[in-house]
């Protein structure tokens, strides 16, 4: 199978080391210096990239699937070269475009074989081939091509439910870093956790989801990886915030990173008015003490 991947970022090329043992891959980016640096170092991360990945900056209409692995700031864009595609497209970007889920901004391109591909996994585990379990939500005959002895694939028919979960996840996990930060204790930290599952329930049933998504791997697998592990960017925010960094130091860490957390939130804001987004929204853009966590766990 031809497999065109949208995005040379650590997230793409660690779905191409997936891809690539039975298939015909691509990558592609609109950033030239990217592909040239890729196609002369074939290394991502220390780690060697397998050498059937074909590395580009232009994109045709002669692949059997596409897969988006791009950053949500600029996925309107990027996909408009997609315009009059009649290929199956797997959205593995977590995010929203403005206030739409991106299978709506595929949808309004006229594509309507869209799926879904989402769970706990970092770049690295992943290109280390650690073994790792994705929820891919859409057509069931796609399952076979993620498939392999490190990669285990669970299937939904809840493109909502997991979407949502992928932008939540980075919200919780600023929460869970300012508890870290705070010095939280790991029975307070696990019922942050507990809270915030239970939320999710709730929010992928006001969207039209299947409350039961989160009990998969892109809900609650990765609701934990995110919200435990400082290699996620919204958990590190939160720990600078939580411990009392300055805010120097925090607008550095902005300047020379992206935090998905903090868009998603003002987003949900419009959508939910349930407890967690609105003690994050207050304590993120409105001062609120970081203190009022401890009070949104034993809530009532």
């Amino acid at each position: 199978m031809r497999i065109l991947i949208l995005g040379a970022g650590a997230y793409g090329l660690a779905l191409s080391t997936i891809l690539a043992d039975k298939n015909e891959v691509s990558v592609y980016s609109s950033i030239e210096e990217e592909i040239n640096f890729l196609r002369t170092n074939k290394k991502y991360l220390d780690v060697e990239l397998p050498s059937n990945i074909n590395y580009i900056n232009s994109i045709d209409n002669c692949y059997d699937l596409i897969v988006v692995a791009l950053p949500t700031n600029v996925i309107e864009v990027e996909l408009e070269r997609l315009r009059g595609f009649d290929i199956p497209i797997v959205i593995a970007s977590k995010g929203l475009c403005g206030d739409k889920f991106i299978s709506d901004v595929v949808s309004d391109l006229g594509i309507s074989n869209i799926c879904v591909l989402s769970g706990p996994s970092f770049a690295r585990d992943t290109i280390l081939k650690k073994p790792i379990i994705l929820t891919l939500a859409g057509s069931s005959n796609l399952k076979d091509i993620f498939n392999s002895r490190y990669v285990k694939i669970e299937e939904t028919d809840d493109i909502v439910g997991v979407q949502l979960c992928g932008v939540l996840k980075n919200i919780f996990a600023i929460g869970a870093g300012i508890l870290e930060g705070m010095g939280a204790s790991c029975s307070t930290k696990a019922a942050f956790l507990t809270n915030v599952i239970n939320e999710t329930k709730r929010m992928i049933e006001k969207m039209g989801g299947n409350k039961d998504t989160v009990l998969l791997s892109c809900g609650v697998g990765d609701i934990i990886l995110t919200c435990t592990s400082d290699s996620s960017r919204n958990f590190t925010l939160g720990l600078m915030i939580g411990r009392g960094d300055s805010k120097d130091k925090i607008d550095d860490y902005l300047s020379k990173n992206t935090v998905e957390g903090l868009v998603a939130l003002e987003t949900a804001k419009k959508f939910f008015s349930f407890k967690i987004i609105d003690i994050m929204y207050d304590i993120l853009f409105n001062g609120r003490s970081v203190e009022s966590l401890f009070d949104y766990i034993v809530d009532r």
